[in-house]
């Protein structure tokens, strides 16, 4: 009885372990499936736990499927650059037309501003000497010559204390004859036949019905016409020219001092020399003391022979002052009296500034 009861336990047994093993085969199997089924689902949480920081980024993820590819952000379309406007040259400044000068103003093609030589300064110092002349009570209404045989002829100057001119288009100036008449044809105390700049202070050529003995002629001249103005016209019989400039210089310094406006004129001869040595003299003299200069010698270049008669020294003449025949203005005489009534006017208007 035990016998059989221990062979059937032992059955019993081996087929509960068979069961068991079945049973547990069957449940892997399952478990296999399911773990299968878990890994190949989207939502399958995997069985490793990531790192918590891991795990929050994945939680917030937006699945794979859905999420809309970045979109690259589009470009703003350029517009065709277009052709850049070429800036234009700023505007040049234009430059003035030279203001034509006036027939009035010119004698045989030469302006009055180029053979009446007076700047700024030369101005400025006219004033300041007639001014200083007006203390000295100078007389307005006079001015006298120095000068050799050219000056002293009826034909410098003198006809126009006379009805023998006629000016033409020159007719502005009459106004400067009737202030200066009188002094046209008056030769005085300074003008005599070979006088020069060495000479002139010499005791010798003073008028002793004039002048006051030991008086030279230049103060004797002032002595006697007391004038506002000097025209100076000397050179052609100077030959040495140290003692020309230390004359010239004196009579300068002298006339200013006494407030007389004086006139420097070059020469047209070239008696002393081809080098025209002292119209430099003349010319240099002007610009260091600020005096007018009548350039006559540029004048001279307009005539023919320089307006020069046979001599060379003496000026061509003629019947009449009369600038409406274009004959008188190839005359030296003749266009030395025009110029110098022109510079005498521009120093009446010159002083009337004050």
């Amino acid at each position: 009885m035990k016998k059989s009861t221990h062979s059937g336990g032992s059955h019993f047994k081996r087929a509960c372990h068979l069961f068991t093993f079945l049973l547990f085969g069957l449940v892997f199997m399952l478990a296999a499936c399911g773990s299968a089924a878990v890994a190949n689902s989207p939502t399958a949480v995997p069985a490793t736990n990531p790192p918590a920081t891991e795990a929050i980024a994945q939680a917030t993820a937006v699945p794979t499927d859905t999420v809309e590819p970045t979109k690259m952000p589009t470009e703003t379309a350029v517009p065709p650059t277009a052709e850049p406007t070429a800036t234009p040259p700023p505007s040049a400044t234009p430059i003035p037309s030279p203001t034509a000068i006036p027939e009035t103003q010119i004698v045989n093609g030469i302006p009055l501003s180029e053979f009446l030589i007076m700047p700024e300064n030369v101005q400025e110092n006219v004033r300041d000497i007639y001014a200083r002349g007006k203390t000295q009570l100078r007389n307005p209404r006079a001015f006298s010559k120095i000068g050799d045989s050219v000056v002293l002829t009826p034909h410098f100057l003198a006809r126009f204390d006379s009805d023998n001119y006629n000016l033409g288009i020159y007719d502005y100036l009459q106004p400067t004859i009737d202030q200066f008449a009188g002094s046209f044809s008056r030769y005085g105390q300074a003008a005599h036949v070979g006088l020069s700049f060495r000479t002139m202070y010499e005791l010798g050529w003073p008028d002793e019905k004039f002048c006051e003995p030991e008086e030279d002629i230049v103060a004797c001249e002032i002595r006697t016409n007391n004038p506002s103005i000097f025209i100076i016209r000397l050179g052609t019989n100077d030959q040495v020219p140290a003692a020309m400039e230390a004359n010239l210089r004196k009579l300068l310094e002298d006339l200013m001092a006494q407030g007389i406006v004086p006139i420097l004129s070059t020469k047209n001869d070239r008696f002393d020399d081809e080098k025209n040595v002292n119209n430099q003299i003349i010319r240099d003299l002007s610009v260091e003391y600020a005096v007018p200069l009548w350039d006559f010698d540029l004048l001279a270049d307009t005539m023919p022979l320089r307006g020069l008669s046979g001599d060379g020294i003496h000026l061509t003449m003629h019947d009449t002052n009369d600038y409406t025949n274009p004959e008188v203005l190839e005359r030296g005489y003749p266009v030395n009296d025009l110029t110098a009534l022109m510079i005498l006017d521009t120093i009446l208007k010159t002083v009337d500034q004050q």
